[in-house]
């Protein structure tokens, strides 16, 4: 379900290939001449915050560039099966889950031989 307004819609169109911050402006302001910079600044910040816009410095301006819905779901995670496998495969015979007060008393020792260390 696609809940971009049509202020957001004209922003990440004429962001598609980048653009620089007050040509953006500019041309939102044409379209739209009654909008105010508050309405028009949300919006930003609001695609911003749903990872459809990014901005970025380029040669001392900044260059807003939208991010299409494909390329927002590229970054899925994987499985935690198959992450537990990368895992196991990567550390090889030293990995091995421990529980929660393992964990503790080991953080405990730890702790003391460093204050054990510390002490004259």
């Amino acid at each position: 379900m696609d809940d971009t307004t049509e202020l957001e819609n004209l922003i990440l169109r004429l962001a598609k290939g980048g653009i620089a911050s007050p040509a953006l402006r500019r041309e939102v302001m044409s379209a739209h001449p009654g909008l105010r910079d508050s309405k028009y600044f949300s919006a930003l910040l609001s695609l911003q915050n749903r990872g459809r816009l990014t901005g970025q410095e380029i040669t001392g301006v900044w260059v807003f560039t939208s991010v299409a819905e494909v390329h927002m779901d590229d970054n899925q995670e994987c499985s935690s099966e198959f992450a537990e496998m990368i895992i196991a495969t990567d550390c090889g015979d030293k990995w091995h889950e421990i529980g929660v007060d393992e964990m503790i008393a080991q953080l405990d020792d730890m702790i003391q031989k460093a204050r054990a260390r510390k002490s004259p």
